[in-house]
């Protein structure tokens, strides 16, 4: 192999090779080209000017930094209309014009670059003896060229958080191609539709729940046909499952009458005045400002016919999780003495005091037989036929205390199995059954999806859905902690759509 193939000089001649002090190479080079072309006029000319010495840094070799001395020609222009007497000669096939690099080093650069952050490729490249700084490494990103506007026939649509909780950009991705090829700014309608409205050929267009999205597709792109995310139905049915069954639990009327604390007796309270103000036509606003409470709190109370059931915290970590079972199984054994339990854990290995184990035995003594809402809604999601022994003992026995938990459980089951067999003759019946229930919060998600209908009946018959868009979103977030969430939102952009 000859030197000239691993360093392709294109129009130039190899004079010598030196090792400089500093531990460099230096190939240095002479331009064999006799005429060059005026760049500014695109005028040939033959007469030679002067010659001048470009340094551009060329890819290392074993552990060695290259660096390349060209000698290049400057050329008079005989063009009196020129604006310009002299040019120098281009070498497009080693380095651009004014650059300090190779066109392969830059390249490399690049690739380097869109994998990683600016200040991590700056310290491997430093590694990799290429000199770079972490501001040139976004000068490199930032002239990248995505000005092509690419054909896409299946696109999915989801939102992204530019700052959690405050602002979110749209984020496009190409299903057919698995590959990400817009960023907007906003998650808006009107930003989507103008998007779209530069892009007719799209044809199938996969999102979430979100009706801002929704109007903007039927306002940029009436012909494509809109398709809902399957595991959003799910998991949004789930969310309204855990947020009606409080209300469907029926409490023992002796618990319910030890319950009648101050606290209790302050929220029955409010639950009447919220009620009875909002009969005398006041408005939420204007409850929450007369009550001083929060407005979440006065929606609850207003979806609800009776006062909310109280939900506990989940108990706080103790060191004594790592014996919960242990002690579960000699609980449930009938041995409660404390001091027993204490000095058994003791010889376990525990080293707390004994009013730590009486305080988490408290919890053992106030187990009952309800679960939190969100683990029986997921318990009602949960196919019939997986259920455990334990599991199904449970369900049987609130079915026998609340037959219109049976109900909601018939209903779960129906749209559980809708959803996952992709059968679109079912949603009719379905939707009915739901709008009768008499749940208002099951009704109105049975209400939401009659009005996304065809969407809705899209998704349970064709194959697209968001997964892989939530994936890009993944990635995206990855790239955002590389940033330390310190980019712009063109350079974040650039990154997304990247590399080149």
């Amino acid at each position: 192999m000859q030197l000239n193939e691993l360093y392709p000089l294109q129009g130039f001649t190899l004079t010598q090779i030196v090792k400089a002090r500093s531990g460099k190479v230096l190939l240095k080079a002479v331009s064999s080209s006799r005429s060059a072309v005026c760049p500014y006029c695109q005028t040939c000319s033959q007469k030679q000017h002067s010659v001048y010495i470009r340094k551009p840094q060329a890819l290392p070799c074993s552990d060695t930094p290259i660096q390349l001395i060209l000698s290049v020609c400057r050329y008079f222009c005989h063009n009196p209309s020129c604006t310009h007497k002299t040019f120098a000669e281009r070498i497009p096939d080693t380095a651009h014009f004014y650059a300090r690099r190779t066109i392969q080093l830059e390249v490399l650069l690049k690739w380097i670059a869109f994998e990683m952050s600016a200040e991590t490729t700056s310290r491997v490249c430093q590694r990799l003896q290429v000199q770079v700084s972490p501001d040139s490494v976004l000068r490199l990103i930032r002239k990248t060229d995505l000005s092509q506007d690419p054909t896409v026939r299946v696109l999915g649509v989801d939102d992204w958080a530019t700052k959690k909780g405050q602002s979110y950009g749209t984020i496009l991705v190409d299903l057919e191609k698995h590959q990400t090829i817009e960023l907007l700014p906003d998650r808006t309608q009107t930003t989507l539709r103008g998007w779209l409205q530069k892009h007719p050929e799209v044809e199938i267009i996969s999102r979430d729940r979100s009706f801002e999205y929704k109007a903007g597709i039927e306002r940029g792109a009436p012909q494509a046909q809109q398709v809902v995310d399957r595991w959003h139905l799910l998991h949004n049915f789930w969310e309204k499952l855990q947020e009606s069954l409080p209300g469907q639990l029926k409490k023992l009327q002796s618990h319910t009458e030890k319950k009648e604390t101050a606290s209790y007796q302050k929220r029955k309270k409010h639950f009447e005045l919220v009620n009875y103000l909002y009969a005398k036509c006041y408005s939420q606003r204007l409850i929450v400002r007369v009550l001083g409470i929060n407005r979440g709190t006065v929606r609850r109370y207003l979806e609800d016919a009776e006062l909310p059931a109280w939900q506990f915290r989940k108990p706080a970590a103790s060191q004594l999780d790592i014996y919960k079972d242990y002690l579960s199984m000699r609980w449930k054994a009938g041995c409660q003495d404390v001091s027993v339990l204490w000095r058994e854990l003791q010889q376990k290995g525990y080293p707390g005091q004994r009013k730590s184990v009486a305080e988490y035995l408290q919890r053992f003594q106030k187990q009952t037989a309800f679960r939190s809402s969100g683990q029986l809604a997921w318990l009602l999601m949960k196919d019939a036929g997986g259920l455990q022994e334990e599991e199904k003992t449970y369900l049987q026995a609130l079915f026998v205390e609340n037959q219109k938990l049976s109900e909601i459980h018939q209903l779960v089951q129906l749209f559980q199995k809708m959803v996952s067999q992709k059968s679109p003759d079912l949603l009719d019946d379905w939707l009915m059954k739901m709008e009768a229930c008499g749940v208002k919060k099951l009704q109105n998600f049975a209400s939401g999806l009659r009005q996304d209908y065809g969407a809705v009946k899209a998704a349970l018959s064709c194959d697209w859905s968001n997964g892989q868009v939530e994936g890009q979103v993944n990635r995206l977030k990855m790239i955002k902690h590389q940033m330390y969430g310190r980019a712009n939102f063109d350079l974040l952009r650039l990154k997304v759509l990247g590399p080149p």
